[in-house]
């Protein structure tokens, strides 16, 4: 018997939101797939497509760039008016390294990243309202150097995972942009965001970048200060700047580029 042929049905002015610790997302519908990224707790997304067999939706994460397929059994819609506002209106960023709020009837533990829509300007404690533990800070108010550097390092020892974006796995090419998201700044999939700093201008909190020429790999270290970088090899590792940077360079054969970039000022 011929199996049938997999097709999707397009949607428009469908949107979610992940009311899980971490949400999947898959390059395929299949949890065989290999994983793209994964959403935390209060991030949105735009749902493009639905299978015909209803059992997954293809979505886009507008702030990462990220497009892949979750289970439909996880979709959390909400009203297209709420997305735009969640994603334009101040909300409140979890910092620490385990944080938990009470949700429906429960305690839900939100990792770094997790988003609370709530903002400093309401008329109202929300902390009185629902019962949270743990750290946060005003996405709309950008961390300084020491700030950034400070969430930075909450990473070190989180393990490499293809598609992870959390302290428990985390992916190289995705570590960084989640950092510097939590710190009030955007860095979108595939783009290199700040503008480039000359090798004896660079500052802690600025990136380094190795690439390959003619390709689009790239390493990146964070600059902490005193000739040390916050790197992924295996895991998330401080080390010297000499160290890391043989690393990056080793790449047979290859030509690479190194350049610096300065996203705080």
């Amino acid at each position: 018997m011929q199996k049938e042929k997999f097709s999707e049905w397009p949607l428009t002015d469908v949107f979610g939101i992940c009311r899980q610790t971490i949400l999947p997302i898959y390059r395929q519908p299949t949890f065989d797939s290999a994983l793209i990224t994964q959403l935390l707790f209060g991030e949105c997304y735009q749902v493009l497509t639905m299978s015909n067999d209803q059992l997954w939706f293809k979505i886009s994460h507008e702030e990462t760039g990220y497009e892949g397929y979750i289970s439909s059994k996880l979709l959390k819609e909400i009203p297209a008016a709420d997305y735009q506002k969640y994603l334009t209106n101040d909300f409140q960023v979890v910092t620490s390294p385990i944080a938990a709020i009470e949700y429906i009837g429960t305690n839900l533990y939100l990792l770094p990243g997790s988003r609370l829509h709530f903002s400093d300007l309401e008329l109202f404690n929300w902390r009185d309202h629902i019962g949270f533990t743990g750290s946060v800070r005003s996405h709309a108010i950008v961390a300084d150097r020491s700030q950034l550097i400070d969430i930075a390092l909450k990473y070190i020892n989180a393990p490499f995972q293809p598609g992870g974006r959390s302290i428990f796995g985390m992916d190289e090419d995705q570590v960084f942009p989640l950092i510097f998201s939590i710190a009030g700044y955007q860095w979108k999939t595939d783009k290199l965001p700040g503008k480039m700093v000359a090798a004896e201008e660079v500052l802690p909190g600025d990136i380094m970048i190795v690439t390959e020429s003619n390709s689009d790999k790239q390493r990146i270290a964070l600059y902490l200060g005193a000739e040390e970088v916050l790197w992924m090899d295996n895991r998330m590792r401080v080390t010297d700047f000499d160290e890391w940077l043989a690393f990056a360079k080793n790449i047979p054969g290859k030509q690479v580029v190194l350049e610096s970039r300065n996203l705080i000022d």
